[in-house]
């Protein structure tokens, strides 16, 4: 999906490309159930829930601003397979199991993600996570290790958009992303 197809107002949006690995790393064609932490303007849970018709997703936003444009955005794509959900994780994450689980937004609450999505996903279940800061990244990682996680893969990924100036042409980086996967 197109960045511009969403509704965003100030409220952060992972972009499309970025969007479209992180996704891919959740390895939902198979998969029932998705919990987006940090839904931020809904990006991931909407696309994901128009990609995989089967998929039962539950994203949690604790701004109140994320919460509205994620509303809009799910009535402007006509979706009812997203719950909607504004509260902190994971205080106010449903007690269910996952197939698998994104981390968009954490909120200073990365251990307690952590330790629950260990305990809330499925085995074989994926997680997937998306940091700026490499710090976090690192951290992840060993919290990852720590709970049992296995196949812990770290990406960066570095967009370039091409952009006119004057007569000419230049390329203008978006911030790199580290994303993070691991299954259960």
């Amino acid at each position: 999906m197109r960045d511009e197809e969403f509704l965003r107002n100030k409220v952060p949006m992972t972009k499309s490309e970025v969007r479209a690995i992180s996704i891919d790393k959740l390895d939902l064609s198979n998969k029932k159930s998705m919990l987006d932490v940090g839904a931020g303007t809904g990006s991931i849970s909407i696309q994901a829930a128009r990609e995989f018709k089967q998929l039962a997703v539950t994203a949690v936003e604790m701004n109140p601003d994320g919460i509205d444009i994620i509303q809009q955005n799910i009535n402007k794509f006509g979706l009812n397979n997203i719950k909607l959900i504004q509260g902190t994780a994971p205080a106010d994450i449903p007690d269910q199991k996952y197939d698998a689980i994104f981390v968009g937004g954490s909120g200073a609450h990365l251990n307690e993600i952590i330790r629950f999505a260990s305990t809330h996903l499925t085995e074989g279940g994926v997680i997937g996570l998306n940091f700026i800061l490499f710090e976090n990244a690192m951290q992840v990682e060993k919290l990852l290790q720590d709970n049992g996680f296995k196949e812990i893969e770290l990406i960066e990924v570095g967009v370039l958009r091409w952009h006119r100036l004057g007569k000419g042409h230049f390329f203008k980086p978006n911030n790199p992303t580290i994303i993070v996967s691991a299954q259960k």
